[in-house]
């Protein structure tokens, strides 16, 4: 009897397991415009840009419509919205002088207004309550761009890369982090694609071919195994695509998502011949957005 019910329990397990994810609805999004690289606005909206990464525009799901915000050179490259969707910061980047130029954009208006002026590099960008934070040379630099009100009492986290390593700043502290170190013999770890996890308790990143979780200390390293530009969908998802190339073009990608701790790993889209690339997840977790490698839009919207 004990024997019958312990394989009922793990054939439920594993029926949960198969089911984690279902796809409720998949919706290709057409429009007149460019549409790559696609991250949800607080109010459901999208922000696109250029397969390069220049320009930024904003795509109403539900009408198509495509509004130009700014043509910056690099400007689609890791900007940040506040929480009430009214502000955007973006770069521009000049690649003859390698540096950048962050700004401020009113959504409403489309004003461009400057905050930094010819900085060195900076990848990840933080805004956060009104307050920008990033990153040259190693100290973090802090700016207020919006009069959304700060807590009370607040110690920022803020992961970057520098220099293709994890750094985590902490209010004053600089911590770098090499989670992989010696896993790969003398090959030396270079980490992309790095985020912090909606609750700010673990960071995502990508080492080689495949991404992983770890604690905001470097500790409790998960494999999820091989996926490129993986984004957070809530604190226990990870959604990203999972691409084959013959050396020298795509040939194939699909839409996964995995959960956080490593388990039930789904693709989400099915096979076929649209390279399906860069998803990106709603602040809920309930949608999903990703582009084709020929500038199709789609959004998805998933049950867990």
């Amino acid at each position: 009897m004990n024997k019958l019910l312990l394989l009922v329990a793990m054939v439920l397990c594993l029926s949960a397991s198969a089911q984690q994810v279902k796809v409720l609805n998949l919706q290709q999004i057409k429009t007149n415009g460019v549409t790559y690289h696609p991250s949800f606005l607080p109010d459901g909206n999208l922000l696109v840009s250029s397969e390069g990464y220049d320009g930024l525009a904003i795509v109403n799901p539900k009408t198509g419509s495509y509004t130009e915000i700014t043509s910056m050179t690099g400007a689609g490259y890791y900007p940040v919205v506040s929480e009430d969707g009214l502000t955007i910061v973006s770069r521009s980047i000049d690649t003859e002088n390698s540096t950048q130029n962050l700004y401020k954009i009113d959504v409403k208006t489309k004003k461009v207004s400057p905050i930094a002026q010819n900085i060195e590099h900076t990848n990840q960008i933080c805004l956060e309550k009104g307050e920008l934070t990033y990153a040259v040379k190693g100290k973090t630099i802090s700016t207020r761009v919006t009069n959304i009100a700060l807590p009370v009492k607040r110690m920022s986290t803020y992961v970057t890369e520098e220099d293709l390593k994890i750094v985590v700043y902490r209010g004053s502290t600089r911590t770098v982090l090499d989670p992989l170190a010696g896993q790969f013999g003398d090959w030396d770890t270079q980490y992309v694609w790095t985020s912090l996890s909606p609750d700010k308790s673990r960071i995502l990143f990508t080492c080689r071919n495949n991404s992983y979780v770890c604690n905001i200390d470097g500790s409790n390293l998960v494999d999820l195994g091989k996926m490129h530009a993986p984004k957070w969908c809530g604190n226990d998802y990870v959604v990203a695509m999972d691409d084959k190339d013959d050396g020298h073009i795509y040939t194939s990608s699909e839409i996964v998502i995995v959960k956080a701790n490593g388990t039930a790993r789904q693709q989400l889209t099915t096979s076929g011949s649209d390279i399906k690339m860069f998803p990106s997840a709603s602040a809920d977790g309930s949608k999903i957005a990703f582009h084709t490698l020929d500038g199709k839009l789609f959004i998805m919207s998933i049950s867990k």
